[in-house]
């Protein structure tokens, strides 16, 4: 992944609309994702890396820059999924065949105008009823919802960490949480403000950061879970702070635990295929149809008519 550095100064002047672009273009990753995720269930034999590539041409097809990513995209399946960054070896997704009952995450982000997003969503192919996984997605999940409401000017940064790891703590799973809570974001991928409350920051190797929030700040909130040789959990959204608090930029893109489920009945094979015959009839949207997948149908389509004809 790219280092730690500031933005440098002068580049495309449009950051905030550059970022909601390379946002959307980010939840158009995870749709692809977790589409190629229920493929798994349908009987395909699908790896992480291809399934990242999938993810990374829908991305560039949709707008994002080719030359430049915002950093290697993560698909980090089973065991992979307990180590933050994916498959050490592979760029973050490797040869490993995804299987029926793993636990996936997919970390992405796109590039627009010199600017990045970052987004990570995690997802669990056939869906689980294994308490340890269902409690420590909820975990993660209302970790990260406690935190939105300090997400304003004048928070210090490793406030939001605090209340996220305190959570994390009290549900049993404090010392499976092995990074800060968050980073800032902008022309690089990892950007002060650091979101930790801890002196030493296993992720990063940087000190706590006691900086409070700018209304100019781009910042990811991403509690994660990693329960070692096992699976992973994180979620991961990105804000723009402003005069009025922040703006949630990441609000449209599902994340709750019926999304993180995926079954085989969430898309249907005849309806994507009947689409092909007819792009322009939304009587044949997979379901289920919603602001994402309107988005991704396009890039899905490309998906399986190059299958065809490979």
């Amino acid at each position: 992944l790219n280092g730690w550095f500031p933005s440098p100064t002068g580049i495309s002047p449009d950051k905030d609309e550059s970022i909601r672009e390379s946002v959307r273009l980010a939840a158009i990753g995870q749709e692809v994702a977790r589409y190629h995720l229920w493929r798994v269930l349908t009987g395909e034999e699908l790896t992480e890396r291809q399934i990242a590539d999938e993810i990374d041409r829908a991305m560039i097809e949709n707008g994002s820059n080719p030359d430049w990513p915002s950093f290697d995209t993560i698909v980090a399946s089973g065991a992979n999924g307990a180590i933050p960054h994916g498959d050490p070896e592979n760029r973050g997704a490797g040869p490993k065949i995804v299987e029926i009952g793993d636990v996936v995450v997919v970390d992405l982000g796109a590039r627009v105008n010199d600017w990045v997003s970052d987004v990570t969503r995690t997802y669990i192919v056939g869906g689980t009823t294994n308490q340890t996984i269902i409690d420590s997605y909820m975990a993660v999940y209302d970790a990260q919802n406690l935190t939105f409401p300090v997400l304003e000017a004048g928070t210090p940064a490793w406030v939001p960490d605090d209340i996220a790891r305190t959570h994390i703590e009290e549900q049993g799973f404090g010392d499976l949480f092995i990074h800060s809570l968050g980073h800032g974001f902008g022309v690089c991928v990892h950007e002060p403000p650091l979101l930790s409350s801890t002196r030493s920051d296993p992720l990063f190797g940087l000190n706590y950061n006691e900086q409070p929030l700018m209304i100019w700040d781009a910042l990811t909130v991403e509690p994660g879970i990693y329960h070692d040789s096992w699976f992973g959990i994180r979620i991961e959204d990105d804000f723009l702070i402003n005069s009025d608090g922040h703006e949630f930029l990441t609000a449209d893109l599902p994340r709750d635990l019926d999304w993180a489920m995926i079954t085989l009945d969430d898309y249907i094979e005849q309806s994507v295929s009947e689409l092909k015959g007819d792009e322009d009839d939304s009587s044949f949207l997979p379901h289920p149809v919603g602001f994402v997948e309107v988005l991704v149908l396009a890039a899905i389509i490309v998906a399986i008519k190059r299958d065809e004809l490979e």
